[in-house]
């Protein structure tokens, strides 16, 4: 009689190797979580030390001074670890065959989450003006109105009314939990009269020439409310207008190869998020009538992003 270890060694090995490196990803969330004062434990640290992510000092096991230095210079250090947890719970639905869909989440994970979309915004709409010479244009008109799809605590909105003093924006979002946290989010931040909050599916949206600028990011709408969206959207431009979209993010590592790609899509799709890769994006924005359809060189794991400009 064989074992199953006769029949199928390369599998069983290779569920090994993957189910560590699990447990791997899992304990340097927990460290990134963690005090950073103080060590971790004995066994915890030996996992992350045999990784090659933490290392033995006097009083202890702590993360590798350059893993912890590259953790602090995040914009929201904390957003990464709860990130890696919410993975994580979504690969064990996966395995266990049950439905995928959005997870309740904490406000303070919201909140962290929607600062690190604003810092990141921020710093797309800087390499935007370097890259794309009729941005800055753009963003200089007077009465600019930006549309922020998907505002959530309203942070993408408050971080452009914010550098452009003469932009007014208007943010949408079906969530009320996610407008609620919007209304403090933005009177911290002063901008309160400058941002209007609705409540309202983009899918819905019925303006005509109202907005200069439209952040669209897909990594939030179901694939029926972007295919909705996308010309309503165009029709919600102003001409010279400009759509900035997102798609499903690249990997990292480029030797994850296609294997990165697809996992991402697969995760996207059982999330109920818009699983369409940049090429895909760009057709549709394309066959929407928008021009000068383009692809934004970014540094991965970035978010893929698309702009796309209205004729006239």
């Amino acid at each position: 009689m064989t074992t199953p270890a006769e029949h199928e060694p390369g599998l069983l090995d290779s569920v090994e190797e993957l189910a560590t490196g699990a447990w791997v990803l899992a304990a340097l969330a927990a460290a990134m979580d963690a005090d950073p004062t103080a060590p971790l434990s004995e066994e915890h640290g030996a996992v992350l030390g045999a990784a090659g992510y933490a290392e033995r000092t006097a009083d202890g096991w702590r993360l590798r001074p350059e893993h912890r230095a590259a953790l602090d210079a995040l914009p929201v250090p904390q957003a990464l670890p709860a990130q890696i947890a919410w993975m994580l719970r979504q690969m064990s639905d996966a395995a266990a065959g049950r439905p995928g869909g959005a997870e309740e989440e904490s406000d303070a994970d919201l909140i962290a989450e929607g600062e690190a979309s604003g810092q990141a915004v921020g710093a797309l709409l800087d390499r935007l003006v370097d890259q794309l010479p009729d941005i800055g244009d753009l963003l200089g008109r007077p009465g600019l109105r930006v549309l922020d799809v998907g505002t959530g605590i309203g942070a993408v909105a408050a971080t452009v009314v914010t550098r452009l003093p003469h932009a007014r924006a208007v943010g949408l979002d079906i969530a009320p939990r996610a407008l609620r946290l919007a209304d403090d989010h933005l009177a911290t931040r002063g901008v309160g009269d400058r941002v209007e909050l609705r409540h309202r599916d983009v899918a819905d949206l019925a303006e005509t020439g109202a907005y200069d600028l439209v952040w669209l990011p897909l990594t939030v709408l179901a694939p029926q409310a972007a295919e909705r969206a996308l010309p309503r959207v165009c029709a919600a431009l102003r001409p010279g207008g400009r759509v900035i979209a997102t798609a499903a993010p690249r990997g990292r590592n480029a030797a994850t190869g296609g294997v990165g790609e697809a996992v991402t899509r697969w995760r996207l799709a059982r999330a109920g998020i818009t699983p369409w890769s940049p090429a895909e994006l760009a057709r549709r924005l394309t066959a929407t009538g928008l021009d000068d359809v383009r692809e934004i060189e970014l540094p991965p794991p970035a978010t893929t992003v698309v702009v796309a400009r209205r004729p006239g």
